[in-house]
């Protein structure tokens, strides 16, 4: 086996614009496929989509990034070239069905959509499309309507139709985040289409949109057969020139893990999705197996529980923080193959700061703010996700370095259920718990730590930091904003509510003739860069 690897990829940063997009960008020596392209790749996934409707879907890692590839978007990012490496731009927003979407103060946004714009069916793709497809979005109070609160936009009266090939967006302020918020909200439904399959009680043809595809974007989907096997053709109308590379795409559904190396090892998928790392590892010496390994903003973490004692101390999180095996876990969960970050924001993301998390394995120091803290005979449970052969790992290598400073951990497995309503109850002391950013801007991350917020594990409240976050939604300037994060990672350095462990790098094994491999900021792979020899 060999190895791809971008190394320490530097990944960009959104800053607020006027414009956003205007002409169409592509990828060096990339072009569009032409009328005779004939090649197939084929892909083995986990699971077939939950479901096909994105407004509704859930987390679903198979039908999101699917939906990235099928859906008609009208914009999305661009690619950069880093350290030898292709990624996902988030300072470059490219259109796609959109010819531009600009705005003279940050605030009112007017999209303009490209001439002789068409679904597959053949109907256009027009202003009164993206007006049904997003009032669809406020109404489902899901996905894109949770999203597009953090930009002032909460009334579908904020979205209105011009002409048939305009549509302005009013946000109640400016908004650093609003390019990377609507390169992944900004897709549309064939409305004609889903009208025709609406009924009385289900306006928005939710049953039926479950079960079809909608499509038209990079990819049309051909064929699919639930439960077994969806095929993609490109899309020969799409308008931007750095369209798909490869003519079919042939997804199959393999179930089983051990099923899905084996298809991979003798040549009969060229990409196996949804391989745990163990797995993956397992492929190396393998011919014609290559491992494409590129850094990921993807963070492994333990939020402690501030609202119950002893947690409730700084002195004991931060004495927690000390006792922490960083180096043992990267070295031995990870092969190496991750980073350490030092704050609970992941490193490449703009306004990172080292100051976030100044922690190193300190027994001494460790046992120091227990004893200054009055905790002795701590006891406490660590849960963690059942069947995650990487976070038992973990579970374990924390309990034998706690263990060295006088505190007892039980690593406790739940399952996805189990863990899922504990979470939502807010009643685990010590879990371990992962988050990919599908935005790469600190202001997004930071809307998870405010008090009350749902992915708030750790119950954390710190009116500085929830003024600050708020302050933030109205900041534009790159250095006030800049400068406003580093004050907020100071302050989770004191308080530690969560202990950032991990960036695990995003790995991909593939066959040796796959090429063209751009790393998805967002962890949703953009097939449409891909090539087989």
């Amino acid at each position: 086996m060999t190895s791809k690897s971008f190394r320490r990829l530097v990944v960009a940063g959104a800053v607020l614009t006027t414009t956003i997009v205007g002409l169409t960008g592509c990828v060096a020596g990339q072009t569009a496929p032409d009328e005779s392209a004939t090649s197939e790749l084929r892909i083995a996934v986990p699971s077939y989509p939950g479901s096909w409707d994105q407004d509704f879907v859930a987390f679903d890692p198979v039908a999101l990034a699917l939906f990235k590839n099928v859906y008609p978007y009208l914009t999305d990012y661009g690619v950069t070239d880093v350290a030898g490496g292709q990624i996902l731009d988030t300072e470059n927003i490219l259109p796609a069905w959109a010819e531009s979407f600009t705005s003279e103060d940050g605030k009112l946004w007017t999209l303009t959509l490209r001439e002789d714009a068409t679904f597959p069916s053949g109907n256009p793709i027009t202003a009164d499309d993206v007006k049904w497809s997003k009032d669809r979005a406020f109404a489902a109070q899901a996905n894109v309507a949770g999203v597009y609160s953090l930009i002032g936009l909460t009334d579908p009266e904020q979205i209105q139709v011009v002409d048939e090939r305009t549509v302005t967006f009013d946000q109640a302020y400016p908004s650093a985040l609003t390019p990377q918020i609507q390169a992944i909200s900004l897709f549309v439904y064939d409305s004609v289409l889903m009208k025709e399959h609406a009924t009385a009680d289900d306006p928005w043809a939710q049953d039926w949109a479950a079960q079809n595809p909608s499509d038209g974007g990079l990819y049309n989907v051909e064929e699919f057969t639930p439960g077994q096997e969806i095929v993609l053709k490109a899309n020969k109308d799409y308008p931007a020139e750095d369209g798909p590379l490869t003519d079919t795409i042939r997804l199959t559904v393999v179930s089983d893990p051990a099923a899905e190396s084996v298809l991979l090892q003798n040549g009969d998928v060229d990409i196996a999705l949804g391989l745990g790392r163990q797995q993956i590892a397992d492929l190396e010496g393998t011919a014609g197996v290559e491992i494409i390994s590129a850094p990921s903003n993807e963070m492994i973490y333990i939020p402690l529980d501030t609202a119950v004692a002893p947690f409730d101390d700084p002195l004991v999180r931060q004495a927690v923080a000390y006792a922490m095996p960083y180096d043992e876990i990267i070295s031995t969960v990870y092969g190496g193959d991750a980073r350490r970050p030092l704050s609970i924001v992941p490193i490449d993301m703009p306004g990172y700061s080292e100051d976030g998390f100044p922690y190193d394995q300190d027994v001494d120091q460790a046992k120091a703010l227990l004893a200054q803290a009055g905790v002795s005979d701590l006891s406490v449970d660590l849960a963690y996700q059942a069947e995650s052969d990487e976070q038992e790992q973990i579970a374990i290598l924390v309990q034998d370095a706690l263990a060295e400073v006088g505190i007892t951990v039980t690593p406790t497995p739940l399952d996805p259920a189990a863990l899922g309503a504990r979470r939502d109850a807010k009643d685990l002391a010590m879990q371990i718990a992962s988050g990919q950013q599908w935005v790469n801007d600190v202001e997004y991350l930071m809307n998870g730590w405010t008090t009350g917020a749902y992915l708030n594990y750790a119950n954390y409240s710190n009116a500085t930091v929830d003024a600050d976050v708020e302050a933030s939604h109205t900041l534009t300037d790159p250095a006030e904003r800049e400068a406003l994060w580093a004050e907020v990672q100071k302050q989770f350095a004191t308080d530690v509510p969560v202990i950032p462990l991990a960036q695990p790098n995003y790995n991909l094994p593939v066959r040796d003739t796959v090429s063209g491999f751009v790393q998805p900021v967002d962890g949703l792979l953009r097939m449409k860069y891909l090539t087989i020899d």
